[in-house]
């Protein structure tokens, strides 16, 4: 009897010393104590605590197996039904390939180095030349062009002249009320479309602010992008194509009458739009991110985790949240974290994480910025673009010159596709092959294909128009022409979608066209005119002269406010062609990485498109974060609390906090928590979280940005999230596109072709839908125009469908549902 006491009681003393290892995150001293006494243990407590030791070592295998043994040892309930959800999740992480790596990976480790950074452009040999195509240089029709833009011109500056005016005038009322914005609610009074140009001239006042003051440079005046010393000159095909890392595309010159290659290119540094004003001091980052001025993993489960039901919004399908990921994964990644940087993110007594066995996360931080040079040691940390800045469709083609070697086919132009048309899958990872694959889930998986499909197709419609041209030359003119269609759908459709606001949908489109065809333009709008206006607002930033504008870069900021993860559904809800109801719904965690294609493989890439297109995403409000991702692992890091992570980011980055932000862009500071939102329970649990000032003044100046933004409650008519963040959207939903010569002085036929600029111009996401999908035609997408909303039948419902109320090309009846007026398949072949 006594042998079997002390031997219990070294079995409880084994545990305990395994669980303090476990705790204090020494995970190697964990499992040697409990891997010898697990077998022996019938409480399965040691499995539990042996399975969490695997779980932190990314051992999913062997953390299923050891939770499993648990499941059938343990016998109080509460225990059992811990042990039931760790088996779970480690079954999910294995099924999913978390332990592995992404494919950037590799990629990161070889280019990140100080000598690549250093060393300027890195370019693929191409000996191939752009061809001569396009525009006569002699004869009537090269006259009557020069007579056009020659009258384009002229109205380009009396056009000029009277816009400036104008939104100075516009501008000089003021663009703030006492706290919030007035652009959406100036000019009531003002009939139909004059009400709107009135708006819109204050939202073009309010533009010009802050490109004066909110694009701050992080490298020194007179300093090259990326420190290159010798500049060179572009290659000849550089000239006219985009190159895989960005550079090259800059090509203005320096006072030194020397190019700068690497502007926008990958491997720079992030822009800021704060700290021109007041001080480079500003954006320094806080000190103890995880805890200054509160924890927060606290913040998360406060202010981010979901309490009842999740609010979805019911105008936008989950295109609408995929398509901003896929998106932003070709704009900005600061790449994995740093394994050699971590910090502690403690656990409170109560945290659901401590199941896991520790009492803290760990953080990896954001890499630092190798690059920094003698002199910098009183600069903020500055951080690096992982792919390029520019609107370039990288997470297609790469940032780099082996990715996009890799994924090409070398054969009439194409991207490499399957027999059935899917992207071939990475024989070592398991992941879809694509030019950008981080945080991949199924939904990647279907967008990803679509476009490598519609890069395809442009291909097949170049080479019956061009029937001379080569591999180099058709894959270089399908890429500008592809990145161009995203480009426009993201400006005229997907913003509009999620803002559905009829001043901002007009400026929108006045953004793509120019205010004259946005109003005149009738359904079959081009980008460019007949008359090429040489005015931004009157005829369009798209296709008219950059100018000389300033050196690109995205920002810090830009990446912070895109912090959407709000959008995001708890599970995917398939839904088969021709089916009423859903015929599974597979949880969020167990379509992602590996898991991508073996669901498309299980239900055919048209039903997971059709899925999309009928689920709606979550809506940008407080308490609407997906469970799942609170609780989640990703390759290299088993345990993350992603809204945890997302403000640590922006702490460590030097994002401000949300009122000094919106003091920094032009706005005024929001007083009190009672004064941010509407909800007295919402402002309550943040003066807990904040506090109060000893003479009992809200401390909400400490709240970070991201809180803010969700918590806000005054929004403008129909958006989809407020104030503060469109004003970082402004901003930059311009500096995109004039930044970038191949939307302005390069977007034109010789670059483009005759047959691209009209492919651009007859695109939308509805008709490269069914043009790439076409057995979508016979649902609900047929029924709709604007492809992120529902794809409902029958009579449309104006509150799932608020667009439609001011669009003048489907006559007196909006609502009828089914848009004949655009073609289903655009210029190109109706297949793939």
């Amino acid at each position: 009897m006594s042998q079997s006491v002390d031997a219990g009681t070294a079995t409880e003393d084994a545990r305990a010393r395994g669980a303090a290892h476990l705790a204090a995150g020494d995970f190697a001293g964990a499992l040697a104590v409990l891997g010898r006494i697990a077998p022996h243990d019938e409480t399965g407590e040691a499995d539990i605590l042996l399975g969490d030791a695997y779980f932190m070592t990314s051992s999913f295998d062997a953390a299923e197996s050891a939770y499993a043994r648990a499941v059938s040892r343990v016998q109080d309930v509460e225990r059992h039904a811990t042990a039931t959800r760790l088996h779970t999740r480690a079954q999910v992480n294995g099924a999913t390939g978390m332990a592995g790596r992404e494919a950037e990976d590799a990629v990161h480790d070889d280019l990140f180095t100080l000598h690549h950074l250093l060393g300027g452009p890195r370019l693929p040999t191409v000996n191939v030349q752009p061809p001569d195509v396009g525009v006569p240089r002699d004869g009537l029709s090269a006259l009557v062009r020069k007579l056009r833009n020659d009258l384009g011109t002229v109205a380009g500056a009396m056009g000029s002249f009277v816009f400036e005016n104008l939104t100075t005038a516009a501008g000089r009322s003021g663009t703030n009320d006492e706290v919030w914005t007035n652009w959406y609610a100036s000019a009531k009074n003002l009939p139909g479309e004059l009400g709107v140009g009135a708006r819109i001239l204050k939202l073009a006042y309010v533009r010009e602010q802050l490109f004066a003051r909110n694009l701050v440079r992080p490298y020194g005046p007179g300093t090259k992008t990326g420190f290159v010393t010798d500049p060179g000159v572009p290659p000849p095909w550089a000239t006219r194509w985009r190159t895989p890392d960005g550079s090259w595309n800059y090509l203005l010159k320096d006072p030194d009458g020397q190019h700068d290659p690497m502007v926008g290119a990958a491997g720079t540094r992030f822009f800021r739009n704060v700290g021109e004003d007041i001080g480079l001091a500003a954006v320094f980052p806080r000190e103890n991110p995880a805890t200054n001025p509160v924890s927060v993993r606290e913040i998360s489960r406060t202010v981010f985790a979901p309490k009842g039901e999740r609010t979805l919004v019911p105008f936008l399908n989950l295109w609408a949240a995929v398509w901003i990921q896929f998106m932003t994964h070709d704009w900005v990644s600061h790449g994995p974290g740093s394994s050699d940087e971590t910090e502690r993110i403690p656990l409170a007594a109560d945290d659901p994480l401590r199941d896991y066995g520790s009492d803290h996360l760990t953080v990896q931080r954001t890499p630092a910025d190798p690059t920094r040079q003698p002199g910098e040691e009183d600069m903020p940390p500055t951080h690096l673009n992982e792919v390029t800045h520019w609107w370039d469709a990288s997470q297609i083609y790469g940032s780099d010159a082996q990715t996009q070697m890799r994924v090409r086919a070398f054969e009439g132009g194409r991207l490499i596709v399957t027999d059935d048309g899917r992207l071939p899958l990475d024989p070592d990872l398991g992941t879809e092959q694509t030019g950008f694959s981080r945080n991949w889930w199924v939904a990647l998986g279907v967008i990803h294909t679509l476009f490598v499909r519609e890069h395809n197709a442009i291909c097949a419609h170049l080479a019956e128009a061009y029937p001379e041209w080569g591999d180099e030359e058709l894959f270089q003119t399908a890429r500008l022409i592809n990145a161009a269609v995203m480009a426009k759908i993201h400006t005229v459709e997907w913003t509009p979608a999620i803002l559905p606001n009829q001043t901002l949908t007009e400026g929108m489109y006045a953004n793509w066209y120019g205010a004259l065809t946005a109003v005149f333009g009738g359904t079959g709008k081009r980008t460019l005119e007949e008359i090429p206006i040489r005015n931004r607002e009157l005829g369009g930033i798209v296709g008219n002269p950059q100018g000389d504008f300033a050196k690109y870069g995205l920002s810090e900021e830009f990446t912070a406010v895109y912090r959407l993860h709000s959008l995001l559904p708890d599970a995917v809800e398939v839904f088969h062609l021709g089916g009423a109801e859903p015929s599974e719904r597979v949880p969020l965690l167990q379509t992602r990485h590996t898991a991508s294609s073996r669901i498309i493989d299980e239900h055919g890439i048209d039903s997971l498109a059709l899925s999309l297109g009928i689920q709606h995403p979550g809506a940008l409000v407080h308490n609407n974060y997906p469970a799942a991702i609170l609780d989640m692992s990703i390759p290299g890091q088993p345990l993350i609390d992603l809204g945890a992570l997302d403000l640590f980011r922006d702490r460590e980055r030097g994002i401000p906090p949300y009122n000094q932000l919106r003091q920094e862009l032009g706005l005024h500071r929001v007083p009190s928590f009672d004064e941010l939102t509407e909800e007295p329970e919402v402002a309550e649990m943040l003066r807990g979280l904040y506090g109060q000032t000893a003479d009992g003044r809200d401390r909400i100046d400490d709240m970070d940005l991201l809180v803010g933004t969700l918590c806000e409650g005054h929004r403008p008519d129909g958006f989809g999230f407020g104030e503060t963040l469109f004003q970082v959207f402004i901003l930059n939903a311009s500096w995109r596109l004039l930044g970038d010569r191949f939307f302005t002085d390069d977007f034109r036929e010789e670059v483009y072709t005759h047959e691209g600029l009209d492919w651009i111009d007859a695109v939308s996401m509805k008709s490269l839908l069914l043009r790439n999908f076409p057995a979508l035609a016979n649902t609900g997408l047929a029924n709709v125009k604007n492809a992120f909303e529902p794809w409902d039948t029958g009579r449309l419902d104006p509150a799932r469908h608020p667009l439609r109320a001011f669009d003048k090309t489907l006559g007196e009846d909006p609502w009828s549902g089914d848009d004949p007026s655009a073609s289903l398949t655009g210029p190109g072949p109706s297949g793939v």
